[in-house]
């Protein structure tokens, strides 16, 4: 059995703490602070695509709760703390998208007492989200093809793919029968997953760093 060091566990911590405190904080600062933390953090990790979605993703919500309690408020500073709060959400989201290993997570979890039906359940969407997307893009291929053109709020895209789960269904059961699974057997640990300490106090360092910036 080989062991793995983890800091999926530590950072998912750190984004929850983060997600309520500012979920009950009125410091516009410390949303801010969060903000520029991950656009920092998006940089390092080289995710300019996520950088453009936070950037453009929460303006037009942000906008509108800014505009609609301005218009009927005179409290200026709470519109702020919205606008800012709607864009610190979005940041936390997306470092969790980028930085987090959700397969280790999830197996960290399962490693630790949770159902071993619900992680493997969740590793095989996850596994099946590019698989899903290629059948999509097939079926938009062959609608241009008829001269029909499939928008993302087309209901046959899914039909499509409610169909497609249905049919790999009973693939992945048989093949996760096939290697062994059995549901509320033993199981043997191929590969140890463990908390990086020095991650943990990373995390910790990093939410006092924040609080004391943004109080």
């Amino acid at each position: 059995m080989t062991q793995k060091k983890t800091n999926a566990l530590n950072l998912s911590l750190l984004i929850l703490a983060l997600t309520l405190e500012i979920s009950v904080s009125h410091a516009v600062k410390l949303n801010v602070a969060l903000i520029v933390l991950a656009l920092g953090f998006l940089g390092w990790r080289r995710a300019f695509k996520s950088i453009a979605v936070l950037l453009l993703l929460p303006l037009i919500p942000a906008a509108s709760s800014y505009w609609a309690i301005t218009l009927h408020g005179t409290d200026t500073s709470y519109a702020l703390l919205l606008f800012a709060r709607t864009y610190a959400f979005t940041a936390l989201g997306l470092v969790f998208l980028t930085g987090v290993d959700l397969e280790e997570l999830l197996l960290w979890l399962e490693q630790h007492r949770l159902s071993p039906n619900f992680v493997y359940g969740l590793l095989v969407v996850i596994h099946a989200l590019p698989q899903i997307m290629r059948e999509v893009a097939d079926l938009r291929e062959a609608s241009l093809l008829r001269g029909q053109k499939l928008h993302p709020w087309s209901p046959l895209i899914y039909v499509k793919v409610i169909f497609v789960a249905m049919d790999w269904q009973d693939q992945y059961v048989n093949a996760m029968y096939a290697h062994g699974y059995t549901e509320g057997g033993s199981r043997t640990i191929q590969r140890q997953l463990t908390s990086s300490r020095r991650g943990l106090l990373m995390a910790g360092a990093v939410f006092v760093m924040v609080n004391l910036i943004g109080h």
